[in-house]
């Protein structure tokens, strides 16, 4: 099954990849959580669903492939890419983790693990139920 919209990205592997995505968002807002104190530490994230929502749309740049052994452009669009922030600060020690963002962060991230997680439950059931008719 494909993605409507993506040519020739499997929907498996964009949930797998989000589902990571996921994992390593949790991961950098924990350190984000633990730096709070730290002189001149700056917040991560992580970039990846406005990557996914450009390439889904078809508003950003596509490639024709013209041999079978080009490189898919589409899955390097969709690489999650992590940023730092280092323009703000929040204290006057240099740091900008401001705890109430990251624990919104961290609340928004738990429901989009458990969106992803139904996601990927619900096509495992359905190729399962495929493959034992």
């Amino acid at each position: 099954m494909k993605m409507q919209g993506a040519t020739s990205i499997e929907t498996y592997d964009v949930l797998k990849t989000a589902l990571n995505v996921s994992s390593t968002r949790a991961n950098l807002i924990s350190t984000n959580i633990a730096n709070v104190n730290t002189d001149n530490y700056k917040a991560k994230r992580i970039e990846f669903e406005t990557n996914l929502k450009t390439a889904l749309d078809g508003t950003g740049f596509k490639l024709k492939s013209t041999h079978p052994k080009h490189l898919n452009i589409q899955s390097e669009i969709l690489q999650p890419v992590i940023t730092e922030n280092k323009q703000t600060s929040v204290k006057e020690n240099g740091n900008n983790v401001d705890l109430d963002t990251e624990m919104v962060d961290q609340a928004t991230n738990g429901l989009y693990y458990q969106a992803l997680t139904a996601q990927m439950n619900g096509r495992l059931k359905m190729m399962n139920y495929v493959t034992s008719q």
